[in-house]
């Protein structure tokens, strides 16, 4: 029966990830459970909600090898109330699981391990997975997450499409693309051992996967991912693996959405930009929601009017010498963009009204946002 004796902190490191997949499942109970299981020399703890399976190890004293799935909540919620040090799991008769640190002692029931969906095998080499710097990946998935569409009818564009390209003027990257209809982020990494990375014809991730990709790498200077055949994206650090099914929509080819050389380019201080919007926020509402960007020499103003609250403008120096021309957008799409860039300037392109605008950055390579603006006429201003 299964006996294990777990540090802590790094059993709550991965209990905490697993809490996110385990959740209230009315009509499988046992999809609210993790898997423990005590082999030689190690713990695993295992939890899926049938798209995406986690998995973590520790190094760890086995007295007694076996199985049990107990509720992962309440394991999770005991856990974080003891004091640092070892924890000691023991099976105990009926299905129960005894959690023992200090002068706590303490039992969960739990269920058999033959009741939980059969996993598969876990992916003991790294050897075929492309190395990705943590930072560059929570960078990317950032830059991203935030256009990913929450429209059910837009299956192919519910989740952020990887595709693995290779330009002239980059070489070999790995591109992160998302898009809701009204805007489109494009990332870029460029991971070691590149040629693991597979999908030249690209995949989609869920946000859901993502999202749980972006704990993962949290806690972890690199990961290691691959496309496992042709429906599953796998994830793997020092001591956790993370497997999660692929979409199946096909996302739009992006770069037939990329506008064409833009007539003007104009930079602006993300700072001093975002401030404004914010400033304005209050007077955006659902039914009216545009923020208008009116360029002319030297200066930039800043307007929003909505009849049933009121208007607000602000005016902001910029380095301009060209033509007037007025830009209308939704705020929350520059706001956004701007909360995840790094840069303290960013550039405006522009080629006309009917065409969305591009934002760019100089110490954020490979990233662009394109925005769907609104005319003065589509809003009813003149």
């Amino acid at each position: 029966m299964l006996t294990a004796k777990v540090k802590k902190d790094d059993f709550l490191k991965g209990l905490t990830q697993i809490s996110n997949i385990a959740g209230k499942f009315h009509s499988m109970p046992i999809l609210s459970n993790v898997l423990l299981e005590a082999e030689s020399g190690r713990l695993v703890l295992s939890a899926t909600d049938l798209e995406i399976t986690f998995r973590a190890f520790y190094d760890c004293e086995v007295p007694g090898v076996g199985k049990i799935t107990v509720p992962a909540k309440t394991l999770s919620d005991i856990v974080k109330g003891l004091g640092d040090g070892d924890i000691t799991l023991t099976e105990k008769e009926n299905q129960s699981l005894e959690i023992a640190a200090d002068s706590f002692t303490g039992l969960i029931l739990g269920s058999s391990s033959e009741d939980f969906p059969r996993l598969d095998p876990l992916q003991e080499s790294d050897s075929d997975m492309a190395e990705f710097s943590s930072d560059s990946l929570l960078d990317a998935i950032g830059k991203t997450i935030n256009s990913v569409s929450n429209n059910s009818s837009n299956f192919n564009l519910s989740g952020i499409y990887w595709i693995k390209e290779d330009k002239d003027d980059e070489g070999e990257t790995v591109r992160l693309v998302s898009s809701d209809s009204n805007r489109l982020n494009v990332a870029t990494m460029r991971p070691r051992n590149i040629d693991c990375f597979t999908p030249d014809q690209g995949v989609l991730v869920s946000r859901k996967g993502l999202t749980e990709l972006k704990s993962l790498a949290e806690g972890s200077d690199t990961v290691k991912i691959a496309v496992n055949g042709t429906n599953q994206l796998a994830c793997r650090t020092d001591d956790s693996v993370l497997v999660m099914r692929l979409l199946e929509g096909k996302f739009p080819d992006y770069n037939g959405l990329l506008p064409e050389a833009p007539t003007v380019t104009v930079e602006l201080g993300r700072r001093e930009v975002s401030d404004t919007l914010k400033r304005m926020s209050p007077l955006n509402t659902t039914k009216f929601r545009v923020v208008y960007f009116n360029f002319s020499q030297d200066c930039v103003l800043v307007s929003t009017e909505n009849p049933e609250v009121g208007h607000a403008e602000e005016r902001l120096a910029i380095d301009y010498s060209g033509e007037d021309f007025i830009v209308g957008f939704d705020p929350r799409h520059i706001i956004d963009a701007l909360n995840s860039i790094r840069s303290d300037r960013f550039r405006v392109s522009y080629v006309d009204q009917k065409t969305p605008i591009v934002l760019k950055a100089e110490d954020d390579p490979g990233w662009q946002c394109i925005v769907s603006t609104i005319s003065p006429k589509d809003s009813g201003r003149v």
